[in-house]
């Protein structure tokens, strides 16, 4: 089994975040993969959205 990085990127909806908001992406993250580091790069104010980079890792069968 190996390691696979992957570079996402994800939208989060700021009016939908319950809790606190490094929470909030921390959990979206974890259902793409082992995050290794990620970035808020954008905040739309407009449609209350904030783009995410991230580096995550996952198991692949290579």
């Amino acid at each position: 089994m190996a390691l696979a990085t992957q570079f996402i990127t994800l939208n989060i909806n700021l009016g939908e975040v319950q809790s606190d908001l490094v929470t909030a992406i921390e959990a979206a993250l974890a259902e793409q993969g082992e995050p290794l580091r990620w970035a808020i790069t954008q905040v739309n104010s407009a449609t209350q959205t904030a783009t995410v980079e991230a580096v995550v890792t996952t198991h692949s069968n290579a």
